[in-house]
């Protein structure tokens, strides 16, 4: 069967449309990716404009359209932080619906942490690893430990790379103030959950999302989506690089998509301070993120209805 997921995150939306025979095997028809930034202002606000769901609804048609004109069977379109969070998210859905056809489901964050690390353990981790995986949205951070493809560890924390830079961020380049200020909230953030993750052990480390890929990139001079290790000290020299550098330099910087470069400074610190935190030393980017979460548990559900 032809499945497509959409995911409605805070940064951009993205589609992915597979061929599936089981929830262990498909192959990949078409991906797409678009800036849309329906959580600027949305998650300091709490309330989704209509300029953002113009953004979001025009976004939604052309990959209905490119879903169909794949096969896909069955479109599953859901939302994360950014609508999880809106005082109008149900306004924003029936928009939507009424705009697109497509019925979006709002995911909760710990059911959002657990599809992004049943994605990272399947498809960037090896069978019988206990693994960690680090997804940086727009408006969220989760965490997961997953072990043969069933969650341990499932964190969600309001940390994300728009939120924190429309909150923090007001100078170019950011102030040595602002970061400070950015830094302390990152900290304050993490020091219940880094509590409750220390209590476990994992012996494999995965980062997920735009952010990640980015960092990927910039670290190793690959292209997006290209396999890469980053360590805890080369983040840390990147992070003061980019943080001293204006918008229009960041936009230079090999790796960083220009639509990537006012958040970058913003998600390097959420990762660092989590790789800080945790004691992790080195982890490995994974392509595989929510969307291909969605994919694998719904095909599952499929698998266990026959």
């Amino acid at each position: 069967m032809n499945l497509a997921a959409i995911d409605i995150g805070s940064n951009s939306i993205k589609l992915v449309v597979v061929q599936a025979e089981t929830s262990d095997s498909f192959t990949v028809l078409a991906q797409e990716r678009e800036v849309v930034r329906l959580g600027q202002e949305t998650l300091v606000n709490g309330h989704i404009n209509n300029a953002a769901t113009l953004r979001a609804t025009t976004c939604l048609k052309r990959f209905r359209s490119i879903a169909e004109m794949h096969g896909a069977e069955k479109i599953v379109a859901i939302a994360t932080a950014s609508v999880r969070e809106a005082n109008n998210s149900g306004e924003f859905i029936s928009a939507v619906e009424k705009e697109t056809g497509l019925r979006v489901e709002v995911l909760s964050g710990l059911e959002e942490a657990r599809l992004i690390g049943l994605a990272a353990s399947q498809g960037c981790t090896e069978k019988g690893v206990t693994s960690l995986n680090i997804d940086i949205g727009g408006g969220s951070t989760e965490i997961s430990i997953f072990r043969d493809g069933e969650p341990l560890k499932l964190i969600s924390m309001k940390l994300g790379a728009v939120g924190l830079t429309d909150r923090f961020i007001r100078s170019d380049p950011p102030a040595l103030n602002e970061l400070d200020a950015l830094r302390s909230e990152i900290q304050s953030s993490l020091v219940r959950s880094a509590s409750e993750l220390r209590a476990h052990s994992w012996n494999y480390t995965t980062a997920t999302s735009g952010t990640a890929l980015a960092i990927g990139a910039a670290l190793n001079h690959t292209a997006l989506g290209v396999a890469s290790t980053v360590t805890l000290g080369d983040l840390k020299i990147l992070n003061a690089r980019i943080a001293a550098l204006s918008l229009a330099e960041r936009r230079k910087v090999a790796g960083l998509t220009p639509q990537r470069a006012d958040i970058i400074v913003a998600g390097g610190l959420i990762l660092e301070g989590v790789m800080s935190a945790l004691g992790i030393e080195s982890l490995r980017i994974c392509d595989w993120s929510l969307r291909e979460g969605v994919i694998i548990d719904r095909l599952r559900e499929w698998e266990q209805s026959q």
